[in-house]
């Protein structure tokens, strides 16, 4: 194996120019050495405790999953199992993510709790308890899900904040009353006194009525004081007090998620308002936040590699076609920040935000795949994404379900119920341009799960860096993401990258596509997964293939 890049935040990546060493690694028949020293390892695991010169020394364990693939539990798992990437489901109460250190699970499967207690304080790096006795500890919350101790903070908060305008404008309320009821009693007396007089001088006509001026009450208005209004914000969009770009420009908020870019964070970010700094522009206190803008923010040390997809960003939109990617609003290279490790030290690419992944959409439908106008949807935005890369001569390399976001409107729960799709994902947009190179020139990265099967013998034989990209390696990544879309499942689930790549050179490799239910886009799938590049078509024939004509005209699905 190699040492895994941090590219995607689920799926493994590579650096190919770190460990040129391992890409020498031929198959070779396993030695009765090894194998005996195998089964020392394995039989070390249960013997017991050493003790040398008073000092107690563990068994040697052995690994969960051997090489041969044979899952051996642990013994004794050093603290409660671990769920990443998970997601609370308030109809049932359960957590469902990825699970590790587990007795009897192997790590990396999909697992969901039975009813956990106190459901309302689930937060991240915190051990819960089910209703059952079992014990789990939370590490990160899967992109887009929502942290219930954090709802439940905002609720009470906003309980709080309600009865206090509400006692507020009450209060105001009964001032106006107040003064409104001191001058009509003024205004009666003037009147009154204004009747005697007349009656007391005479006069041939009769006195003039004199009658009290109407008052009529100032409306009650309740202003949210600076203080307040920058609390409030603080509180609803999980500010951190660091700010990014010149005057402080954009509001750093929540925590960063891994890029691709070793070093890099990828930040939710609000435009600040120019005459109240730390509060998002658009935001007034009210209940309703939607409307204030939401940006993502991607901070590098390495100035060079965000430089690049900065440039990348530039070229695929704003060629003969411009896809449908996220929209790049700024790029600062040594961004001033508030925070003394960030200012001037990285980098920062500002673009559109997305609501959520095409990933985390399918383990949120927990394994259903999309269907109808919402798979057609998602299939005719990727290739129009690769159309417009393919087209300013690029290629893109790391074409996964994760680097395709959902952008427009808040329909996220309807959309994993969305059984036949008959909603449509007309948002979804590409992200992440870090890793294109132009045609021709050789990967600087890649996902196994992604790579064409010429790629990884390539890589197995030690000359992947030398590699020579062309359009057909695109292609097979986008055939992998469709066969994941439409089945709900990853072609090469609960494998590791190093099985995968050695799939992939393996002679008797075979591309099996027989799981998607669309004949049409099967057969468009099989043509895409060709085992010859040169069989695979490119994106002008993919975008006219029968599945697209028949079902929708360009981007717009029937």
């Amino acid at each position: 194996s190699a040492r895994p890049n941090q590219h995607s935040q689920r799926g493994v990546t590579f650096i190919l120019r770190e460990e040129p060493a391992i890409m020498r690694v031929r198959k070779a028949t396993l030695s009765a050495a090894a194998v005996a020293a195998t089964c020392l390892h394995s039989a070390a695991a249960f013997a017991p405790p050493r003790i040398v010169a008073g000092i107690v020394k563990p068994p040697i364990t052995s690994p969960k999953v051997g090489d041969g693939g044979v899952y051996c539990p642990p013994l004794s798992a050093s603290g409660p199992p671990v769920i990443s990437n998970w997601r609370y489901d308030p109809s049932r109460g359960t957590v469902s993510g990825t699970v590790s250190n587990h007795p009897t699970i192997r790590d990396g499967e999909r697992i969901t709790t039975s009813a956990v207690k106190n459901p309302d304080a689930l937060n991240e790096n915190l051990v819960v308890q089910t209703k059952s006795g079992s014990r789990y500890k939370l590490t990160n919350i899967a992109f887009g899900a929502k942290v219930p101790a954090v709802e439940v903070k905002r609720a009470k908060e906003k309980a709080v904040k309600e009865a206090k305008l509400a006692a507020e404008s009450k209060a105001k309320a009964a001032v106006v009353e107040k003064r409104r009821l001191a001058e009509e009693k003024k205004a009666a007396a003037a009147a009154k006194k204004a009747s005697i007089a007349a009656a007391k001088r005479p006069s041939i006509a009769p006195p003039k009525k004199s009658v009290a001026a109407k008052v009529t009450p100032a409306p009650a208005t309740s202003q949210i004081s600076p203080a307040t209004l920058r609390k409030l914000a603080k509180s609803t969009f999980s500010l951190t007090g660091t700010t990014v770009g010149p005057g402080g420009k954009y509001l750093l908020a929540g925590k960063p998620r891994q890029s691709s870019g070793r070093a890099a964070k990828i930040w939710t970010a609000y435009l600040a308002d120019p005459d109240m700094p730390d509060v998002p522009a658009g935001f007034d206190g009210g209940d309703d936040a939607s409307t204030v803008k939401q940006l993502t923010v991607k901070l590098s040390p390495d100035f060079e590699r965000l430089r690049l997809e900065n440039t990348n960003y530039d070229k695929v939109q704003s060629g003969l076609f411009s896809g449908r990617f996220v929209k790049k609003t700024e790029y600062v290279s040594g961004v001033p920040s508030s925070n003394r490790a960030l200012d001037g030290k990285v980098s920062a690419l500002v673009i559109e935000s997305g609501q959520y992944d095409l990933k985390a959409l399918l383990a949120a439908r927990n394994g259903a795949p999309l269907r109808g106008r919402a798979l057609r949807d998602a299939a005719a935005s990727a290739g129009q994404c690769i159309q417009a890369v393919h087209s300013s001569g690029l290629v893109w390399t790391d074409l996964k379900t994760e680097n395709f976001v959902v952008v427009s409107g808040d329909n996220f729960n309807r959309e994993v119920t969305d059984a036949d799709g008959s909603m449509g994902l007309p948002g979804v947009k590409g992200i992440d341009l870090e890793s294109v190179i132009a045609k021709g020139g050789n990967p600087i990265d890649y996902t196994p799960e992604a790579c064409p099967p010429e790629f990884a013998r390539a890589f197995m034989e030690g000359y992947g860096e030398d590699f020579v990209l062309d359009y057909s390696y695109d292609m097979w990544s986008l055939g992998i993401m469709l066969y994941e879309l439409s089945t709900g499942q990853p072609y090469f689930q609960k494998k590791s990258p190093s099985i995968v790549t050695r799939l992939l050179c393996d002679n008797a490799f075979e591309v099996d596509v027989s799981g998607v239910p669309d004949a049409k886009l099967r057969d468009l799938i099989g043509k895409c997964l060709s085992l010859e590049p040169g069989r695979r078509p490119d994106i002008t024939g993919f975008l006219l293939h029968p599945y697209f004509i028949t079902t929708g005209f360009g981007p717009i699905s029937f």
